[in-house]
């Protein structure tokens, strides 16, 4: 349906300005022959007429008045002024004819010049305007504003210009694809005015059907319009009813050479004629305002992604658990992806089930972390990743075979493959809930460029892990090789010097003198193959635990040495040999190499952790890279997750500080 318009066509007034004039001749003879058998004096009569020609001009235009003016005077001159005009003859026609045709054609003149001036000056005011509006938005945007400002301001300043009760800005979800655009494409309400506000609020999406003014804007590139019920087509019908629009005008949004997306206009009457180029005029100035918010929201968004990934990038690099890794990337997906919906990292396990690792959002199926994911339909996204290994996506759930939006608890979602070092490791699910619409169409490319950089922070985190493993499984090992070694000491060479010595003291006295020498010779190696099997792997540390295997240390040690072991009970076997070994390594270097006069050694478990400090008096300066000792010790503590920091100012002695955790 078109608008109606509130002015009549030339042409039409033209025909109107005639007839008017011819009937306003035919009335003015009758009263000037009335009014001259009534003797009314000249004066008042013309003065009379002369209202009524003045009535005319004022009511109805000079178009009108000048015909009406003419056909009066005649009629004056002819039927109340003497000589009177006899019968209406030929000649008399066709001089009120020519009369009356020179008036009107003066009156067309007149009348198409004021317009002209009326309408220039329209112009002059109405480019003034959108020059202002322009230059308010341009402010905006110069000043960096939110986009969500800017585009309200332009719905704003559009209905302002217009005199519109409603408007509101809609962006495309898909402004690249090329047309035609698909089945049902989707826009997003960005910007709005009026009380369309309260219904449409910012972020609305809604899909365009064939039939909406909305539709053949974006389909066909040039502006529609829609009045009375044309209006309650589509989504906003019951929207137009209840707030009593009449007309409405879609306009799309061109920046560049694309369509960005399409503007609307609605009132409770009408229009006036020109809108549309209005509109349209004032849309070619504010794209380049539109396409600067988008590029700087391009910015930002590049530089928040930047920003996290940095984050996460921190957290590797601290050496933080895979599982807070993995909580903190779904965390930042779903800021950055599915706000308001809901974002989960699944792991591809080589028997064919699937774990699920993070989880973030409430919409869709639930599991515990760490458990197995059975939301697994055939034809949904993370079935479709783990056949081809590309990313895939569902738009509406409700349309696949069985209506699986109550199944998966989703009305769309999209799934992003992760690969580490080639193989498909797992996936990343982004979805929305029901009610609202498929996801926008570059989720895929930007998380794409997400996942890639996620994929190698989880090769690091997995790297870093089994290196962890590899090198706990390296000191395992070593020390199973100590103890085996101290075992085969004591129970196999000490023993047969044992009986050996014990042989030769019971032999003949004949002999007893040399005898008795190698018997202590025996004694004396015998004594150094237990203090090298206590070096190897000390029993007592095997057999009681930590805590007197470290009063043992300090009972042999040269320097007096202070034991406070604040716990209770046996640790895990790797923690106690780690802690043994530091605690020997630190009093062998405060007596050797620092000339310590004592030496005390602290050790407590609070929250998991065992702390252990060595401390002594002696000369300081030592430097973990200039020794293996110390550098020794830092691979082990740090093979068992926990952390090795040595103090040593010149002159100020040195303090050993470990944090080992139990768990290991």
């Amino acid at each position: 349906m078109q608008l109606r318009s509130r002015r009549i066509p030339l042409p039409a007034e033209v025909f109107l300005s005639v007839l008017t004039g011819a009937v306003a001749f035919a009335a003015a003879s009758g009263v000037c022959v009335a009014a001259r058998r009534a003797h009314v004096p000249d004066l008042v009569l013309g003065l009379a007429l002369l209202a009524l020609v003045l009535g005319v001009a004022r009511t109805a235009g000079i178009l009108y008045a000048l015909p009406v003016g003419v056909v009066v005077i005649e009629a004056y001159d002819w039927y109340f002024l003497p000589p009177l005009r006899g019968e209406f003859d030929t000649s008399t026609f066709t001089v009120l004819g020519l009369l009356l045709a020179m008036a009107v054609s003066v009156g067309v003149i007149a009348t198409t010049v004021a317009r002209n001036v009326v309408a220039s000056e329209r112009a002059r005011g109405d480019l003034a305007d959108e020059q202002a509006a322009l230059r308010r938005v341009a402010t905006l945007v110069a000043g960096g504003a939110a986009p969500a400002e800017v585009f309200a301001a332009i719905a704003d300043e559009l209905a302002r210009l217009l005199g519109a009760d409603s408007s509101f800005v809609a962006r495309l979800d898909d402004p690249d694809a090329e047309p035609p655009r698909g089945p049902d494409p989707w826009v997003t309400i960005v910007g709005s005015y009026g009380r369309v506000t309260m219904t449409t609020p910012i972020g609305t999406r809604v899909t365009l059907i064939p039939g909406m003014m909305m539709r053949s804007a974006v389909d066909t590139g040039r502006a529609a319009s829609l009045s009375g019920e044309g209006l309650n087509i589509g989504p906003f019908g019951g929207i137009t009813v209840r707030l009593g629009l009449n007309t409405g005008i879609a306009t799309p949004i061109k920046v560049g050479s694309r369509t960005w997306g399409v503007s609307v206009v609605a009132t409770f009457g009408d229009f006036q004629p020109g809108v549309e180029s209005r509109i349209a005029d004032f849309f070619e100035l504010a794209a380049i305002a539109i396409a600067n918010t988008e590029t700087d929201e391009q910015l930002r968004r590049l530089a928040d992604m930047q920003a996290s990934l940095r984050r996460l990038a921190l957290l590797i690099a601290r050496g933080e658990a895979p599982e807070q890794v993995f909580a903190a990337v779904i965390k930042e997906v779903l800021r950055h992806f599915g706000e308001g919906g809901s974002a989960r990292l699944l792991r591809f396990e080589l028997n064919g089930t699937i774990t699920l690792l993070a989880s973030q959002g409430e919409n869709g199926p639930t599991a515990e972390i760490g458990g197995i994911w059975d939301s697994r339909p055939a034809e949904g996204v993370v079935e479709q990743v783990l056949r081809t290994g590309r990313p895939a996506r569902v738009d509406d759930y409700g349309a696949l075979p069985g209506n699986l939006v109550q199944t998966v608890g989703l009305a769309a979602g999209v799934g992003v493959p992760i690969h580490v070092s080639g193989r498909l490791w797992g996936v990343i699910v982004i979805g929305t809930g029901p009610g609202f619409g498929a996801l926008p169409p570059d989720v895929e490319v930007r998380m794409t460029e997400f996942t890639d950089l996620v994929a190698t922070a989880v090769a690091d985190a997995q790297s870093r892990a089994e290196l962890t493993k590899s090198r706990a499984r390296i000191v395992a090992a070593s020390d199973e090789a100590r103890r085996r070694i101290e075992r085969d000491l004591h129970d196999g060479i000490q023993q047969s010097l044992v009986a050996l010595a014990l042989r030769l003291r019971t032999a003949p006295a004949q002999r007893d003198g040399e005898v008795a020498g190698v018997a202590q010779d025996l004694m004396t190696v015998i004594d150094e193959l237990r203090e090298m099997s206590r070096g190897i792997h000390p029993a007592v540390l095997s057999d009681s635990g930590l805590r007197p295997a470290l009063r043992a240390l300090g009972r042999r040690s040269t320097a007096p040495v202070k034991v406070d072991v604040r716990f209770d009970g046996r640790l895990p076997q790797a923690v106690e040999v780690g802690a043994y070994f530091v605690v020997s390594e630190m009093l062998n270097n405060a007596v050797k190499h620092a000339g310590a006069s004592s030496v005390d050694v602290e050790a407590e478990v609070t929250d998991g952790v065992l702390w252990l400090q060595v401390r002594d008096d002696g000369m300081g300066g030592a430097d973990p890279e200039r020794g293996t000792g110390l550098l020794g010790l830092t691979d082990r503590i740090q093979a068992l997750g926990g952390t090795f920091n040595v103090h040593s100012p010149a002159g100020g002695g040195t303090t050993v500080t470990c944090k080992i955790p139990i768990r290991t």
